[in-house]
């Protein structure tokens, strides 16, 4: 008979040449190693030692101690099924079917208050808690399950909450197992380890297993290891930070509870002050369980290089030393960096890297691992950084969970939540947008952003139908629906008209094409419609499963490229519905189910994958590198925090070996102390973006500061302030460029930004220079509509013409129906629309159109929103009717040629009279609108009167005595205008001239300043600088203010004597 043989050391390299020693002993060639591991990780990164040592890894078999000790007690007793009865996700259901039965029964009381609102998804969600829990107490409270089955209490708990929770869990537990086909893991454990401590013979078990870098196990599977020693050879491979005895040494917590419950008057020992004190608590008591079995202890341990501080840290905590003086250090070993935000973290660690990188030759990408508490939250700048660098450092990115990573399983994810959705126009079009979507459908980008524009036209905000609304107790009328929209797209594309019919308002398509995409899209719509029908209710597993399938042969291509993802998706709606058995779900709890599945599904891909390695931060992690780099170590992200449930039994009595988040997580980062062996880098966000503040790190960076502190000096300083590096808020900030920069940026972008801080502040333009005309066009053709949008905005008609829109893309779907009358911007296309047929057709039913426009608030209130709005036009268009006496409008052809200039393009008159009529209040553009046809019409010969008649005041164009010559002016502006920027401002330019000739001229300088309220801005003044054409071109530098006064006079000195 034999112990455990277990082997220490504070390398885990040295560990694995150990290894890969006890795996060349003889064994039986058939006979697969086994090597237990709890992460994938480890896994890899022990096969790439062993291939590394014997030439290949193959014939190991690395099955996780779960999976092993119930693999185990299959081969040891009968009857026991191939796969595990009482998993949690099988317990779950079980509970689910069992808890409504039991509810009224007064030890259910506190669960009957919970769930009483009769919501299934909390009522599973607990169900999912107590599964988990049970599973807990399983493992590592294994006598509860057996004293509970008999009727006894688990425990001895004395506090009426804890007495209370027993009760319901006692009797539901009995409940849970009376129909479970087969034994629970507790009493297959049980069970398993009577077997191999009897003598009795044994079917053939592996003649060796190796436990390797599992930091921490449940007592229960020690108890089966230590049998199991008994008739093979095992081997427990432990990475343990001190080669001393040290399960003696007590957290604070400990001394805390010390001192209250033992002996008041004992103070604290020195050697409780080293961080394995508050780290090791996982590791110490561990590593007492396995002694306490009588293990039999190898001691592999290997002082590391104490020439620098990382290394002196690594050396006190193997030998617990009590640092009776202090050491001084020079190096950069450790690190700690205190950023203003994830993305400034994720900056400084690139320079960081690069620095190492390019100093050590030795080192490459692969030799260092970043791990980080919230690698979700991280992973865009992880890309945005390292994905965009100059240097392209090659990288990977591990343990994101699928729903976030994955797009095709987020997408369908959102289908699945449709459901619950009110086929809001965004969230439709967004689903439509997704590349998987349009890839099914066929359409390219072009043909999405009509689809969208169509759905802006058509006033679509939410809902199917009529009846959609209706059953959503939200009004009786079908406005501003799917179907009221596509309606009018159809109708566009029957007629091929724009008067309104029976209330709709058509939308004409623009050819076959065309119309083939809305017979797409309507079909897509209504497959959309039918998924959101069999989304609503509850289901049978096997509906669900028909139902999601469905989702994924309907909605998603079916290429290479979304395979993987379909798989895992297919596989875990496999799964999910099989364990269901008969439990019918509704929406809602169906899609945290399949959400949850998918996420347990991810793995750890990504992981030791090539290059950088990014992950996140997970007990089991204990691999060495050369570099390790912790970010993201805020006071809240890190430790996790362990908040479990008010009936969770194991917290109110807590033993040696039970999991906690806090402790795995406090160990995780003394692991990761003693698993760096050339640098170990700590960041974290503690700077304020606002006002600069400093936040203070995760706890544990200040405990590592504190022992550092006590300990040792960096430069005759404090660790604290030697080692911390306080940044900038910007990555160019010139502190990072100069010689002797502690931190060194390695960006040429960020550079240049810097260098540019220092030069000169001159103004820059964009346009240094005009764009060079084209000298293939001695003669220029414009047409007057060209002419007067220019001058309606020069500026942004000289951008259009470079392709530059720095106004921006379409703006967000509006998911709610009108409430009010539009207003401003909102009600100036459709009023216009209305204004322009009335005068055209002075019997059209406006009203008509207005409804079927659907921009109007439903009822009542559109009703009178609608008759206010048409009042406003009726006013207007008298006013118009009034000048144009009942003339018709014709249209005067234009052939104007002025010199290397050719004016062309069409004037409507009505008589010798030109209108312009606006609903809203006469400004610049108005003016100058009217006045380039007015000037136009005189050129030609046929001189007329024209007049503007706006809101709140009205233009009439003044004589002209030679209209070709000032129309002449007015190109040549446009033509200087094309090639570089104009400094004619709408508002600005008229309120510049208003003041040089009113009545009372204003000199130059008085009238600039009087107009240089328009262009700052001022109480219910908008600036208009902030013009999105105008503060592109001029964000660097102000105006020509000279050039500018000398364009306003020039182009408004001959109108402003019109005006009214």
């Amino acid at each position: 008979m034999q112990g455990v043989l277990l082997h220490a050391s504070n390398r885990l390299e040295i560990l694995a040449e150990l290894l890969a020693r006890v795996l060349g002993g003889p064994l039986d060639p058939m006979q697969p190693e086994t090597i237990l591991v709890q992460s994938g990780g480890m896994q890899r990164w022990v096969s790439m030692q062993l291939a590394r040592k014997h030439g290949v890894c193959a014939g190991v078999h690395f099955p996780f101690p779960v999976a092993f000790a119930y693999d185990l007690c299959r081969e040891l007793l009968d009857d026991v099924p191939r796969e595990y009865p009482l998993s949690k996700e099988r317990m779950l259901w079980s509970i689910v079917r069992l808890l409504p039965g039991l509810l009224d029964e007064p030890e259910f009381t506190p669960l009957k208050r919970y769930v009483r609102d009769d919501s299934q998804l909390k009522a599973v969600q607990l169900a999912e808690r107590i599964a988990y829990h049970f599973d807990q107490y399983l493992i590592f409270r294994p006598h509860w399950s057996a004293r509970w089955e008999s009727g006894a209490p688990g425990g001895d708990f004395r506090l009426p909450g804890h007495m209370a929770s027993e009760a319901w869990q006692a009797r539901l537990w009995r409940e849970l197992i009376r129909d479970m086909p087969g034994e629970h893991r507790a009493a297959l454990l049980d069970r398993a380890i009577a077997s191999l401590n009897s003598g009795a013979p044994l079917p053939e078990l592996p003649s060796r297993i190796c436990v390797f870098g599992i930091p921490t196990l449940p007592p229960i599977y020690l108890d089966l290891l230590t049998a199991l020693a008994r008739r093979s050879q095992v081997h427990v491979f432990l990475l343990s930070p001190c080669r001393t005895y040290w399960g003696d040494l007590m957290t604070r917590r400990e001394q805390r509870r010390a001192y209250r419950t033992q002996d008041s008057t004992s103070e604290e020992r020195p050697e409780d002050a080293t961080p394995l004190a508050g780290l090791g608590a996982v590791g110490r008591d561990f590593l007492e369980l396995l002694l306490d079995r009588d293990a039999l202890e190898t001691k592999l341990y290997e002082k590391p290089d104490a020439s620098r501080m990382l290394g002196r840290l690594q050396a006190d905590l193997l030998d617990l030393n009590s640092c009776e003086e202090k050491i001084d250090f020079s190096d950069s070993s450790i690190q700690i960096h205190c950023c203003h935000s994830p993305l400034r973290e994720m900056e400084v660690l690139r320079d960081l890297i690069l620095d190492l990188l390019t100093e050590d030759p030795s080192l490459s990408p692969q030799d260092i691992l970043v791990m980080n508490p919230d690698i979700e939250g991280y992973a865009p700048m992880i890309q945005a950084v390292f994905g965009t660098s100059e240097e392209n450092i090659p990288f990977s990115i591990s343990d994101r969970k699928p729903t976030r990573a994955a797009e095709t399983i987020r997408i369908f994810l959102e289908f699945l939540e449709f459901g619950q959705q009110r086929f809001e126009a965004s969230r439709v079009c967004a689903l439509l947008e997704a590349p998987p979507v349009r890839e099914h459908l066929g359409l390219d980008a072009a043909e999405t952003g009509r689809v969208l524009e169509w759905v802006r036209q058509s006033g679509i905000r939410w809902g199917l139908d009529q009846n959609f609304r209706r059953n959503a107790g939200l009004g009786e009328h079908g406005q501003n629906t799917w179907e009221s929209g596509l309606g009018r797209l159809f109708l566009g594309y029957m007629t091929g008209q724009a008067e309104p019919m029976r209330g709709i308002a058509p939308l004409a398509l623009r050819g076959a094409a065309e119309q083939e995409l809305l017979g797409k899209v309507t079909a897509w719509i209504d497959n959309l419609a039918a998924l959101w029908g069999r989304l609503r209710g509850t289901h049978a597993p096997q509906e669900w499963r028909e139902c999601l399938l469905w989702i994924l042969e309907t909605f998603f291509a079916q290429d290479r490229t979304q395979a993987e993802a379909l798989l895992a998706i297919r596989t875990a709606v496999s799964d999910l519905t099989k364990d269901m058995g008969n439990f019918e779900a509704d929406g809602r709890t169906m899609l945290h189910l399949i959400r949850k599945r998918l996420d347990e599904s991810g793995g750890e891909s990504g992981f030791l994958a090539s290059g950088l390695t990014f992950c996140g931060l997970k007990p089991m992690r204990s691999i060495p590198f050369r570099v390790i780099c912790l970010t993201g170590l805020t006071s809240t992200a890190f430790p996790r925090q362990d908040l479990p449930p008010g009936f969770d039994l194991m917290t109110a009595r807590p033993r040696p070996g039970d999991r906690s988040l806090r402790e795995d997580d406090r160990y995780l980062f003394l692991e990761s102390i003693i698993s760096a062996r050339d640098n170990l880098i700590l960041t974290y966000p503690g700077l304020s973006q606002s006002d600069n503040a400093e936040a203070p790190p995760s706890v544990l960076v200040s405990e590592l500061l504190d022992f550092l502190d006590k300990c040792y000096t960096a430069d005759g300083k404090k660790p604290s302030e030697a080692l911390r590096f306080r940044h900038k808020l910007q990555a160019f900030h010139p502190d990072y460029f100069s010689a002797d920069a502690p931190i060194f940026s390695y960006s040429r972008q960020n550079l240049a930004a810097a260098r540019a801080l220092f030069k000169s502040h001159a103004p820059r333009t964009f346009f240094p220079e005009a764009i060079p005309a084209d000298p293939e066009l001695p003669e220029s053709e414009i047409d007057i509509e060209e002419l007067i949008r220019f001058f309606m905005h020069p500026c942004r008609q000289l951008l259009r013409k470079l392709r530059i829109n720095p106004a921006g893309g379409e703006e967000d779907f509006p998911d709610e129906e009108p409430l009010k009358a539009p207003s401003g911007l909102e009600a100036y296309g459709p009023l216009q629309t209305l204004l322009d047929r009335t005068l055209q057709a002075p019997d059209a039913d406006l009203g008509e159109l207005l409804l079927a426009w659907q921009i109007l608030p439903p009822g009542h209130a559109g009703t009178d929103a609608g008759r206010k709005l048409l009042a406003s036009i009726h006013s207007l268009a008298q006013q118009a009717r009034t000048f144009i006496d009942g003339a018709k409008e014709e249209q005067l052809d234009l052939r104007l040629h002025l010199d290397r200039f050719r004016l062309t393009g069409r004037i409507g008159l009505h008589g010798d009279r030109i209108l312009g009529c606006r609903p809203a209040k006469t400004n610049a553009r108005d003016m100058l609108s009217l006045w380039i046809r007015h000037l136009a019409a005189a050129a030609v010969g046929s001189p007329a009167q024209s007049l503007h008649i706006g809101t709140q005041a009205s233009f009439m164009a003044p004589a002209v005595k030679d209209a070709g010559h000032t129309l002449k002016q007015l190109l040549l502006a446009y033509e200087r205008g094309m090639v570089s920027p104009l400094p004619l401002f709408s508002r600005t330019s008229l309120a510049f001239a208003e003041a040089r000739f009113a009545a009372k001229p204003k000199t130059r300088p008085q009238a600039l300043a009087s107009a240089l309220k328009q262009w700052e801005g001022g109480y219910m003044v908008s600036p208009e600088r902030d013009d999105p054409y105008l503060s592109f071109l001029y964000r660097d530098q102000e105006p020509d203010w000279e050039d500018f006064m000398d364009v306003a006079e020039e182009i408004f000195a001959p109108i402003l004597g019109g005006a009214s």
